[in-house]
């Protein structure tokens, strides 16, 4: 499966049942992940360290496990602080794929990456997206349907997830399109590219569901030790998340 859409994904779409056209922009959007204000987080930081010297000070060792407790939960905020990302592409099931150039354009004039090459990963980002959305159309019935039947409007329920689902979600469709996209950058050669993708300052310091484009590393890293087993993996969770958001969601926090 995952061999046949690297193949066409980017110069014969039409054979995976994808439209060709798509639409670009020159428009500089940006999207807030995260869940904690870094200003509050560093605030809280020196009020903890402030409490740990005053209670080395006053050698009140009873109050230690508490303070031990609250730097646990203090270090997780760290990988939950908000930030923005510059979008380079987006895929809405009204609206269908937009490429917005002048960012992939500043993308590439900033880590000096051939244009043409980051343009089509975008691309290949975006089309599994869809070619994701058309599965979870099919799976319930409303492939072809009017936008008015139930069939649609429970497909798009779904696709959307509901309230607490929702983050869970877009873990799972920013996985299954990212792993796509890292995965054709290897096999085209462009390694220096594919390895970068893991190594933003966003990737390094974040976590799912907060930022849900992390979810990818846990495949990556099974694909360097079994390329085999990242693509049976990847499979499943494709069939699971056209079931259940939840279950493709756990899948991914075992990897």
């Amino acid at each position: 499966m995952l061999e046949i859409i690297l193949e066409n994904i980017v110069t014969a779409p039409e054979r995976l049942g994808l439209p060709a056209a798509y639409a670009e922009s020159d428009v500089l959007l940006y999207r807030q992940y995260g869940r904690y204000d870094t200003v509050a987080v560093q605030r809280e930081g020196r009020q903890l360290l402030e409490r740990a010297e005053a209670l080395q000070a006053e050698y009140d060792i009873a109050a230690l496990p508490r303070l031990g407790k609250q730097y646990a939960e203090w270090s997780k905020k760290l990988q939950q602080l908000k930030f923005k990302r510059l979008l380079h592409g987006e895929f809405a099931a009204d609206k269908g794929i937009t490429l917005y150039v002048n960012a992939i354009r500043q993308e590439c004039a900033e880590h000096g990456w051939d244009y043409a090459v980051y343009y089509d990963s975008v691309l290949v980002h975006e089309r599994v997206h869809l070619l994701h959305y058309q599965a979870v159309l099919a799976h319930f019935g409303a492939a072809g349907a009017a936008v008015q039947s139930a069939e649609y409007k429970q497909a798009q329920r779904y696709w959307y997830g509901r309230q607490t689902e929702a983050a869970q979600a877009a873990v799972v469709k920013e996985t299954l399109a990212e792993f796509a996209r890292w995965l054709w950058c290897l096999q085209q050669g462009h390694l220096a590219l594919a390895q970068a993708f893991l190594q933003t300052p966003e990737e390094a310091r974040t976590c799912i569901p907060y930022y849900p484009y992390a979810g990818v590393r846990g495949l990556c890293a099974l694909y360097v030790r079994s390329p085999q087993a990242a693509v049976r993996a990847y499979s499943e969770l494709w069939q699971l998340s056209l079931t259940s958001w939840q279950q493709a969601y756990a899948r991914i926090k075992e990897l």
